[in-house]
């Protein structure tokens, strides 16, 4: 039977695609021709393909003739909708997009056919039923793997890769992802070829043997992908840290590179987490909970599947973080795991499976972001204009609908609003599944308007320039090509620490002509700033700006363009910049930077020196200011600049040699920085008196809840530290070994 190539299934199969792609063009992350478009592409044409090449075969048709026929038609059609539209609307770059549409969407056509023709070959009489069946358990595989292993990212041979999560905005194409495409191209062809000469039965062999042969080469290649790093076990992990220590309550599996003192410092925080977090709770984990400690983010993006976020696991009871993030996300981790206690179902997560419960129990049980408690920070984005109806936000997944940082504060606010109130039995019951009114007697909106009340009589009215610079931010779902961007500023950064400033210079001057964006502005002020080009630095920086005006990235460039006048000479102009950032007030960490800067102003020649120094010169500059009396807001930079240089702890203790006043706001914060800096070199007895110096400046400031906690944090630690460390037990291979670290 002879089939024309206009046939009535291959017009229905090609308007499809056209409506499909049609769609894309008009939603986030697809509307450009980029690793989503592929993607999705790809999962439809294995479906076209697979239905077309069953109906040939019941229709006794050459399958991969008149499939090589129509096959150009079916993987231009959505290059040519993409190519238009971008050239029309959004123009990223076409050769990324192309490389992702060659190497993820072009196999989908083979895929699709050997997997049809295998399901004609095995069950005739209902193809696209088995069909459909094995699509769908292709598509579990990557659920087990996230399911039963430590990793959120995952290979398949319907989209290629997936990432991990959004927060992972770079993705380039990889070696990895070729090789991938080339064993599954080679895979199925096999397949296909074996299933077309059975069908026609030049090939002898039963339908078992053949069944049985495809499944352990899957089978085989499942147990061998962690070794080819298409997927990632707990022993991999292990192998690649090379480091392991068990506590009372936690297994830590942590990097080797970790320096000894540093890691001492994570080990007592995990403990310190796991009390605090047992009595919030009023329960705990059945068995140790185990911490993943990767050395940096690039090194858990490529052994765990997220660079940029921290993600815990409750159904495993692990959690995965960066050693520099124990201070900051590890309790938020930590206290997933915990709600697994209160949760259901094969995840351990809430009963309604409403992700503004899961993330608000977490934000609660770690109320802090940065300085901020989580309901002053609530309080700052309502009364000023940065709300959110609470309704919506724990309806269903109202909580996705949100911009990401809104939504956890909100969800995190709301959740602590109700167990301060209520006590922590009532929210578990709302957590399990119970319905609100149920276990409040109140509808949801009737609280919400409560709490809306609540936040508006928490004050921060005043506070715009906070609210603005905590969530004034796009979420990748609104940002201009996303992915094509975050990878080119990889790349700028990569050349600008390189000291390839020229190279550097060229990727970010493009990515700033294409879009508005911070850190391609940022960077190509600095490397014109390194080539000697202050002139254009600072035309440059004026001009772009005012386009910042309304966005998080403002206040950072305010403090740039301080800085620029002040290498130019102009300093009443930089003053002035210095000024206004330090009455705007977007955050205490900017209120210490332009108060400094004012400072040191009073000479000219003092600040030109400070700004136009390395590091190290700024150590030494700020070292000779505070020889005498101490400038409080110089403390937290003094102390950032001692890291980053690795000068010796002892060393920097002799600039704090002279009695610490606290009298103010600025020298209260810099006696908890300087705590803090205590802490990580584990002197916990000056840590602990310095946290309770914090506390003696307390005028009603909003401060004070942060620095009481880091008080009630000192004083834990100094009691426990001594018995936690000696308690803990390190691996090496399979043998405990009993020793401390040096």
């Amino acid at each position: 039977m002879k089939l024309s190539l206009f046939d009535k299934r291959h017009t229905i199969s090609l308007v499809i695609i056209v409506l499909f792609d049609l769609l894309l063009t008009k939603l986030p992350l697809t509307s450009v021709f980029g690793f989503e478009y592929s993607a999705l592409n790809s999962i439809l044409l294995v479906c076209i393909s697979g239905f077309l090449t069953i109906s040939y075969l019941k229709n006794n048709v050459n399958s991969i003739r008149i499939l090589l026929r129509i096959s150009p038609y079916l993987v231009l059609i959505p290059v040519v909708i993409s190519v238009a539209n971008s050239f029309l609307t959004t123009t990223c770059s076409l050769g990324d997009g192309f490389l992702f549409y060659l190497v993820i969407t072009v196999p989908s056509i083979l895929i699709g056919a050997a997997v049809g023709s295998f399901a004609f070959y095995l069950l005739p009489r209902f193809p696209r039923i088995l069909f459909i069946s094995i699509i769908i358990l292709t598509a579990l595989i990557p659920l087990t793997e996230f399911y039963f292993n430590p990793q959120i990212y995952f290979y398949n041979p319907l989209i290629g890769f997936f990432p991990g999560t959004i927060y992972d905005e770079g993705l380039s194409l990889t070696f990895k992802l070729v090789i991938y495409r080339l064993i599954n191209t080679g895979f199925y062809s096999a397949i296909l070829y074996l299933s077309v000469l059975r069908i026609k039965q030049t090939v002898w062999f039963n339908k078992i043997t053949f069944t049985f042969l495809i499944s352990f080469i899957v089978i085989i290649f499942f147990f061998i992908s962690p070794y080819l790093g298409f997927s990632t076990t707990k022993e991999r992990i292990e192998s690649a840290l090379n480091g392991k220590c068990f506590t009372e309550h936690f297994e830590i599996i942590y990097d080797k590179s970790i320096d000894s003192t540093f890691l001492k410092n994570v080990i007592i925080h995990h403990e310190y987490y796991y009390s605090s977090l047992k009595k919030y709770f009023n329960s705990e984990p059945p068995g140790k909970i185990t911490s993943f400690i990767f050395r940096d983010n690039k090194q858990k993006g490529e052994l765990f599947g997220s660079a940029n976020a921290d993600v815990a696991k409750p159904w495993l009871y692990q959690v995965f973080t960066t050693a520099n993030s124990f201070n900051t996300s590890l309790k938020h981790e930590i206290a997933h795991v915990f709600s697994a206690s209160y949760g259901s179902g094969p995840f351990k997560i809430t009963g309604h499976y409403n992700p503004a419960l899961v993330e608000g129990i977490a934000e609660a049980a770690s109320p802090f972001y940065g300085t901020w408690y989580i309901d002053q920070l609530a309080s700052v984005a309502w009364n000023n204009n940065y709300k959110v109806n609470v309704v919506n936000l724990f309806s269903g997944f109202g909580f996705f609908s949100q911009v990401s940082g809104l939504a956890y504060i909100y969800a995190g606010s709301f959740s602590n609003f109700r167990i301060k109130r209520y006590g922590m039995e009532k929210f578990s019951e709302w957590y399990r599944g119970k319905s609100f009114e149920e276990v409040y007697d109140s509808s949801l909106t009737e609280v919400a308007g409560i709490y809306s009340n609540y936040l508006q009589d928490l004050g921060y009215s005043n506070k715009p320039n906070a609210a603005q610079y905590y969530f004034g931010m796009k979420s990748i779902f609104t940002k201009f090509c996303p992915r094509y961007i975050a990878d080119r500023l990889e790349k700028g950064w990569a050349f600008y620490n390189n000291n390839k400033y020229t190279e550097a210079e060229k990727v970010f001057s493009q990515l700033n002509s294409i879009t508005r964006n911070y850190s391609a502005l940022y960077g190509l002020v600095n490397c014109k700033i390194r080539m000697q080009k202050e002139d254009e630095a600072l035309a440059l920086l004026k001009n772009e700006l005012p386009k910042f005006k309304n966005t998080s990235y403002y206040y950072g460039l305010e403090l740039l363009l301080g800085d620029v006048l002040i290498r130019k000479g102009s300093f009443y102009e930089a003053k002035e910049h210095y000024f206004l950032l330090n009455n705007l007030d977007p955050d205490f960490h900017y209120d210490y930077l332009s108060k400094l800067r004012l400072n040191l102003a009073v000479s000219d020649s003092m600040i030109h020196r400070y700004i136009i120094g390395e590091d190290s010169v700024k150590y030494v500059i700020l070292q000779k200011y505070n020889s005498d009396t101490y400038d409080y807001a110089s403390v937290p930079v003094m102390i950032d600049l001692a890291v980053s240089l690795n000068i010796q702890y002892n060393e920097v203790l002799k600039i704090f040699n002279k009695t610490i006043s606290v009298n103010d706001i600025f020298s209260s914060y810099a006696s908890y920085y300087l705590s803090e800096y205590m802490m990580e070199h584990l002197d916990y007895n000056r840590a602990r008196k310095l946290s309770s110096l914090a506390l003696r400046y307390n005028r009603g400031d909003r401060l004070n809840l942060f620095l009481r906690s880091h008080f009630l944090k000192s004083e834990w630690i100094y009691y426990n530290a001594d018995s936690i460390l000696k308690n803990t037990r390190f691996v090496s291979g399979t043998h405990y070994i009993d020793h401390k670290l040096k």
